[in-house]
């Protein structure tokens, strides 16, 4: 296979960046350009920072001689997709080990209580309503990446604007991707 040049992608190697800042990529021994979040592929790898701007660019300055499972117009969909399937994943687990609360009014009482170590709140959440609900005393960020509609489906509900997580080692994948998905959407 030939040598990447990184020149070709408008990407960087993953110098000095923290990963939930960038994406992965590899090239497999079949030429095959695929987005690797996951770090399950093997091949050349390299990395793009994290932001539409970067993906776009990317996507659309990409040499022709790989094969791509995206067009120039659809990478930034894709790799969202990716990530709201994992993280609500991620969340369906937590809720059936019960280490996730939902409901306005039990959270506000678990978060007195410094039992919830992460709030993930929706993006279309009551400005109103979220003035009354404080960040885990744990938590430094706002995490709003998802929207009702999204936390709602690994509840099998309509919507849910708040899910609060008890400490569990759901913690950190949660974290990790929706810190990617926050930078993808803002």
């Amino acid at each position: 296979m030939a040598k990447l040049n990184t020149e070709d992608f408008f990407s960087t190697i993953n110098k000095g960046y923290p990963d939930n800042q960038m994406i992965r990529f590899i090239i497999s021994d079949k030429k095959f350009l695929i987005p690797d979040l996951y770090h399950t592929f093997q091949g050349e790898e390299f990395f793009v920072k994290s932001t539409k701007e970067e993906l776009k660019r990317f996507s659309e300055n990409i040499n022709e001689k790989y094969t791509k499972i995206f067009n120039k117009n659809n990478i930034v969909e894709i790799i969202e997709n990716i990530l709201i399937k994992h993280i609500i994943g991620i969340i369906s687990l937590a809720r059936k080990a019960k280490k996730v609360i939902i409901g306005f009014d039990e959270i506000k009482i678990q978060l007195k209580k410094n039992r919830v170590y992460l709030l993930l709140q929706a993006r279309n959440f009551a400005l109103k309503r979220e003035k009354q609900i404080k960040l885990p005393i744990y938590q430094k960020y706002k995490i709003n990446c998802l929207t009702k509609e999204e936390l709602g489906l690994a509840f099998g509900k309509k919507n849910i604007a708040n899910v609060g997580f008890l400490k569990s080692s759901f913690i950190n994948p949660l974290i990790s991707d929706t810190y990617l998905l926050q930078s993808l959407r803002n």
